[in-house]
């Protein structure tokens, strides 16, 4: 990258250094004020705009504005948007910003996209965010109805190497459906597939999971084998 010559004004010679600061004091602002109101800066918000604005004027070409850009759209239901700005910040290779790594693997599993899609976006995030101990969100389906339906989905996962730490949330007021948390071990790759077969086990007869185990080539399409 070439630097700028000593008779550039003071911001231009700066100008990274003053990026820097400016996301820090967003979003160290953004975490002071939520945390003395209780209140939240939410994409698609007016503050959520002006942030945006500022940065993208900073430095339009930058990931973590395509970031802003990507995760308003998402807010406001502009999903072919969203895609665009997320896929342009991961073109630029982007490898510093968790949030936005974390929250496009996030999406597709949300949507539900091909397993190698979503298996390069955890891997992405893994990968450049070794130390991090964010939670993969999985929502399911169905969750276990009986002790023995959870020891069955315990022996699943468990023998997943990749898989550091799991567990279930049941279905609230809040959240209506039956959720998966995971973390994953960031020497090994991640399997989205293999985390889907392991839940799928519940879909076998209680007498049968022994003997037999699921295998899927798509969310949708999921055959059971003999062990």
């Amino acid at each position: 990258m070439a630097l700028a010559p000593d008779n550039a004004p003071w911001y231009r010679r700066f100008r990274m250094l003053l990026i820097v600061y400016l996301l820090g004091l967003v979003f160290g602002g953004r975490e002071f004020l939520m945390a003395r109101s209780g209140s939240q800066v939410d994409p698609g918000s007016e503050e959520w705009s002006r942030m945006a604005e500022v940065i993208a004027e900073l430095n339009p070409a930058d990931a973590d504005t395509d970031f802003l850009v990507a995760m308003e759209a998402l807010q406001e239901g502009d999903e072919a948007r969203y895609i665009e700005f997320m896929e342009s910040a991961l073109a630029k290779g982007v490898k510093h910003n968790n949030l936005l790594l974390a929250e496009y693997a996030h999406h597709l599993i949300r949507i539900q996209a091909p397993f190698e899609n979503i298996d390069i976006a955890l891997n992405t995030w893994r990968k450049n965010h070794q130390l991090s101990f964010e939670i993969v969100t999985l929502p399911l389906g169905q969750g276990p109805s009986s002790t023995q339906d959870y020891d069955a989905i315990r022996r699943e996962l468990d023998a997943l190497d990749w898989i550091y730490k799991w567990e279930f949330q049941e279905p609230s007021a809040e959240s209506p459906q039956w959720v998966l948390f995971f973390q994953f071990e960031p020497a090994r790759e991640a399997v989205i597939r293999e985390v889907i077969e392991a839940i799928s086990i519940l879909g076998l007869p209680p007498e049968a999971r022994s003997r037999l185990r699921v295998r899927c080539t798509s969310w949708n399409d999921c055959q059971s084998q003999t062990r």
